[in-house]
């Protein structure tokens, strides 16, 4: 049954004790979460991770990355008791379609193409824009759409993503039947963890499962 009210607790103790877990690991946090969600039973925590010196929007981490990770914040979160509910731990990649936040992400990834949705039309009428973010001044994101530079207030955007976008491949010639190439993984790359304080723990294949 899906929980009816939110757990109450400090999410901000959970960040700062994992802090030393992650840099352990040599990842950094770039998002916490504590939500419910229709399709799971229950609470998640969830842990967005990313390398300190990745240059990729995926974040430079690898599944097994994930599973460390989740090990690890696991075993804290049941020693420090911050959590007083059943819940699920997830730690995952952002993703090549990662969200963007921050204005300082906006400034990351120039030149990659993003879509941005507004609180309220931009100066065009849009409500929804998608094309090459640009250079733009402070408190402000700018894209390029349909060749038009736009920019609105950062304060109005909503939601922000990057497109994953396959690179193209060329035509093969008359006659000459094209080499088949590996799928390339375009989503994230998650490990999840069932988590409850005080209990005892069994490892899977999927990393750690915990029951009361």
């Amino acid at each position: 049954m899906e929980p009816s009210t939110r757990a109450v607790f400090d999410l901000g103790r959970v960040r700062d004790a994992v802090a030393p877990v992650l840099a352990s690991h040599g990842v950094t946090l770039v998002d916490l979460e504590w939500t419910t969600e229709r399709e799971r039973a229950g609470w998640t925590l969830r842990l967005t991770i990313e390398r300190e010196d990745a240059v990729d929007a995926g974040g430079g981490v690898t599944l097994e990355d994930c599973a460390d990770v989740s090990r690890d914040v696991s075993s804290v979160l049941d020693v420090e008791d911050l959590i007083p509910n059943h819940y699920n731990l997830e730690v995952s990649s952002p993703g090549l379609d990662r969200r963007l936040r921050t204005a300082a992400e906006f400034a990351r990834f120039l030149g990659r193409t993003a879509k941005v949705k507004l609180s309220r039309p931009a100066p065009d009428g849009q409500r929804l824009l998608r094309g090459e973010l640009l250079e733009a001044p402070e408190g402000q994101v700018a894209v390029l759409v349909d060749g038009k530079r736009i920019a609105v207030p950062f304060a109005d955007v909503v939601e922000a993503r990057l497109v994953f976008e396959l690179p193209s491949q060329p035509k093969a010639k008359k006659g000459q039947r094209q080499g088949k190439e590996p799928a390339k993984e375009s989503g994230q790359i998650r490990q999840l963890a069932e988590a409850a304080p005080r209990s005892g723990s069994k490892r899977s294949e999927r990393g750690s499962e915990k029951r009361k």
